[in-house]
């Protein structure tokens, strides 16, 4: 019985410093699963230069959707125009990009819109009604 009892009081002198060890070192930290992607500088910068190298596609691009939404005679004109004011946005909004990659946020587009879809084109889409 005896013999039992000093087994017993050094198992639990044994496990209990053990416990306390675990109990000390913090947990490795996991992502967690539903993590989406890594934003960086680098992903700010190459924003902006695709930002600047697509610009110019803005206008041929809202002008055949525009064309295609109305005719042609309001695509060439008023998709345009609307084409012009997206090139100019889409070509601000990736200078400003690339001049202040190196600041937060990383994760916020200016822009939140696809080449051909911009507001501009949607106004213009809306001017005219369809019977033209």
């Amino acid at each position: 019985m005896k013999r039992l009892l000093v087994v017993a009081v050094l198992l639990c002198a044994v496990s209990a410093s053990v416990l306390a060890q675990e109990a000390a070192v913090p947990a490795p930290a996991q992502p967690p699963a539903d993590e989406g992607p890594r934003y960086t500088i680098l992903t700010k910068l190459a924003r902006g230069l695709g930002n600047i190298i697509m610009s110019p596609f803005e206008i041929p691009v809202t002008a055949h959707v525009v064309a295609a939404d109305t005719d042609v005679f309001v695509g060439a004109t008023m998709g345009s125009v609307a084409g012009a004011a997206a090139t100019v946005e889409r070509l601000g909004c990736g200078v400003m990009d690339v001049f202040t990659f190196l600041f937060p946020p990383y994760d916020r587009p200016l822009i939140s819109y696809v080449i051909g879809k911009s507001p501009a084109g949607a106004a213009a889409i809306n001017t005219f009604p369809r019977e033209y």
